[in-house]
């Protein structure tokens, strides 16, 4: 089965560089672009001059509000980050991609903004991290570091024999949205815990069947 893949970029900040993601993206038979968080209401004019070639992608970019609006119906996300984390997200170095990576729906290839990356809680969103290997620690720029990304997962990991039936991230993100008010009303339950309890939610890997069951037991309990 051949696997599906949405790029969104977060905030990005130079028109330029959405050129060269969409043309990378045309390169290696991509074509979902979404743009999250930008105050860009379509895509500058100058991004035309780098994605000639792809004009079709640029035309299509869909912009929304902030990076969970552009994750929904994609069956899990991984975010592109050189930060360290402590948050137990699953963390692959490509070209590896991870064994739990959902099939259903999109997979959703996320990356922040040339300056400043990602933040903790964007990336926290994402049920996988990725990192790019470099040899002098330098940071990729934002159409180098797409292309890297699609060429290492599409090419190496373009089709799989068997069907993972995990929860989609959507349904993952909707028991979240269940309980998140309840522990958003303890005092025990920073902020920084909640982003840890949403990891736990996606490393539990559940599969469709499994998360009814556990669904039904929260809402059993609640009551």
């Amino acid at each position: 089965m051949a696997m599906e893949w949405r790029v969104v970029l977060v905030g990005p900040e130079n028109p330029l560089n959405v050129g060269f993601v969409a043309r990378a993206m045309k390169s290696f038979g991509v074509e979902e672009l979404v743009v999250a968080g930008s105050a860009w209401k379509t895509v500058p004019d100058e991004a035309r001059i780098t994605g000639v070639s792809a004009p079709e992608i640029l035309k299509g970019t869909k912009f929304v509000n902030g990076l969970e609006d552009a994750l929904r119906g994609c069956g899990t996300a991984i975010a592109f980050s050189r930060r360290p984390t402590d948050l137990r997200q699953s963390e692959i170095t490509l070209p590896a991609l991870p064994a739990s990576l959902s099939l259903k729906g999109k997979t959703a290839l996320v990356f922040g903004r040339e300056s400043k990356g990602l933040t903790r809680a964007e990336t926290a969103l994402c049920p996988h991290l990725a990192r790019i290997p470099n040899r002098n620690g330098i940071s990729l720029n934002l159409g180098q570091a797409v292309a890297v990304a699609l060429f290492s997962l599409t090419a190496t990991n373009g089709e799989s024999k068997d069907e993972l039936h995990t929860a989609s991230l959507d349904r993952m993100n909707a028991m979240w949205e269940y309980i998140h008010p309840k522990l958003a009303a303890s005092p025990r339950f920073t902020q920084e815990r909640q982003m840890r309890v949403r990891q736990l939610i996606y490393r539990l890997n559940l599969s469709d069947t499994d998360y009814d069951v556990l669904f039904s037991v929260m809402k059993a309990i609640s009551k």
